[in-house]
């Protein structure tokens, strides 16, 4: 029931930190609200499925095309450095 709770207030208040405009009241309510899912996650017994969800939202993200990725050059000019 607790877990639940802080999840909810966890959500409530990134989404709250969103919608601010101001942007050091919304990092703060960011890490507010990272906070409150470290102590759901240390206080209930949601890894599983709380790691699931996170998995799946991270198999949803958008790739990096890899069209953008700068093509490395000849030339002695260049401000990378190759490793």
């Amino acid at each position: 029931m607790v877990t639940l709770l802080l999840l909810g207030l966890a959500v409530f208040v990134w989404s709250k930190s969103r919608r601010n405009s101001d942007e050091v009241i919304a990092i703060f309510e960011t890490l507010v609200a990272a906070v409150l899912l470290v102590l759901a996650l240390c206080c209930g017994r949601l890894h599983l499925p709380l790691a699931c969800l996170l998995l799946a939202y991270a198999l949803l993200l958008p790739r990096y095309p890899s069209r953008q990725i700068p093509e490395p050059s000849d030339g002695r000019d260049d401000i990378f450095v190759e490793f």
